[in-house]
């Protein structure tokens, strides 16, 4: 039975704008302390507890945008030349502190959240039905035909409204083209949580 997924505190002021709830597939649980920085333990399926091994970041996200990919290994490639450079939405000091894949370097990715999403199917926008993924990036190895990256889902929500919020999000582009239609990994410097409960989109909760 999948558990409804909320933000375990808000502190923003109260708004208007309706809460959008999403349900995390599978049996997995979230527990998490949110004071400043997040701590993140997942149950398994197989009754085993997922560490993110140490606080989520507030200060960047990853954005990865994976063209026919439907996430369901655990883990995707990304060609190099559509890695953490300039030319696909990414700052040239984020660029710099980051593209060269250090061990320091993946290690603070690690920390950071990540948005892994499709390709948008039309064109600035995508179908109702379409979702991406909110997650936590759990290793990066650097081979001869791309970047490999592993994953853990935490869980869905509707792509559309990341189409909606993209510039809050720092996803950039146009109505009618944005990032979210090219496949790339962009780290953006954005406080993804805040920024998606600010849009009445709710990704963790206690459990």
């Amino acid at each position: 039975m999948g558990s409804v997924i909320q933000i375990a505190e808000n502190k923003l002021s109260s708004t208007n704008t309706p809460t959008t709830v999403f349900k995390n597939s599978g049996d997995n649980g979230l527990q998490i302390s949110n004071q400043g920085t997040i701590n993140v333990f997942m149950t398994a399926n197989n009754g085993g507890v997922y560490n993110a091994g140490s606080a989520i970041s507030n200060a960047y996200y990853n954005l990865f945008v994976v063209g026919g990919e439907p996430f369901n290994e655990g883990h995707f490639l990304i060609e190099k030349d559509r890695a953490l450079t300039t030319a696909e939405g990414i700052a040239p000091e984020i660029s710099a502190e980051f593209a060269a894949l250090t061990p320091e370097a993946i290690a603070r990715i690690k920390t950071f959240p990540s948005l892994i999403a499709g390709e948008n199917r039309q064109y600035g926008r995508t179908d109702t039905d379409h979702l991406a993924f909110f997650g936590m990036v759990t290793d990066i190895r650097i081979q001869e035909n791309g970047i490999k990256i592993y994953f853990q889902k935490f869980c869905s929500l509707p792509q559309q409204r990341l189409n909606e919020t993209m510039r809050e999000l720092a996803i950039h582009g146009k109505p009618s083209y944005n990032e979210l239609n090219r496949t790339h990994w962009a780290i953006k410097k954005v406080n993804l949580i805040e920024e998606l409960k600010a849009a009445g989109i709710s990704v963790l909760a206690p459990t």
